[in-house]
């Protein structure tokens, strides 16, 4: 079985009382689109083609759903 590669990535944008410890998260080297679960809701983030000073990818947030009950 392949080993899954990751990353970690920076989240930017979205809540802005969203924790600074919520903004980092290890997604598939891949991956365009990352979910991430706040509150009673999904904030959505997609792959921009910047990077941070210290070369992590940058997701920036598109959207905010809810969970359904």
């Amino acid at each position: 079985m392949p080993e899954l590669m990751v990353e970690k990535c920076r989240l930017e944008g979205g809540p802005k009382f969203m924790p600074e410890q919520c903004r980092t998260a290890l997604v598939p080297i891949d991956e365009l689109k990352v979910k991430v679960r706040f509150n009673n809701g999904w904030e959505h983030f997609e792959r921009v083609d910047e990077f941070t000073e210290k070369g992590l990818p940058i997701f920036r947030w598109t959207m905010c759903t809810k969970v359904a009950e």
